[in-house]
């Protein structure tokens, strides 16, 4: 299996921060797909610790963002199969619109450490 570059990880991480806009436009069905299996495998992905402490290494994410990221990992986590683990609380808890409203934030904090041109040369990093 091959290991991810930086580029990769970092790349997997900004695409991870993007939460599909058109979430309140999916049936139940496509919102279940999208947040149980796309979105949560992201995040298991790009917000481990090992993803992290690699980007926080290279200088690429700081404390912040990383404190940030690993809270909203822990948080997903201890929800699992929990009551708030299904369509409906996604739709209407505020513990998911803080979820989405910290990866907003995550991508605000990422666009002021990064320009566009920086961003995606960190993404080609080996």
């Amino acid at each position: 299996m091959k290991q991810l570059t930086t580029g990769d990880s970092f790349k997997g991480f900004i695409n991870s921060l993007k939460v599909n806009g058109n979430l309140g436009n999916m049936d139940d069905q496509e919102l279940y797909n999208y947040i149980f299996e796309i979105f949560l495998g992201d995040i298991v992905a790009y917000f481990s610790p090992y993803t992290l402490d690699k980007l926080e290494s290279e200088g690429i994410i700081d404390n912040d963002i990383y404190n940030i990221s690993k809270n909203i990992r822990k948080e997903l986590f201890e929800m699992i199969n929990g009551p708030q683990w299904n369509i409906k609380s996604v739709k209407t808890s505020e513990k998911w619109s803080n979820i989405f409203y910290a990866l907003e934030k995550l991508n605000i904090l990422i666009h002021q450490k990064w320009s566009e041109e920086e961003i995606a040369y960190l993404k080609t990093l080996k």
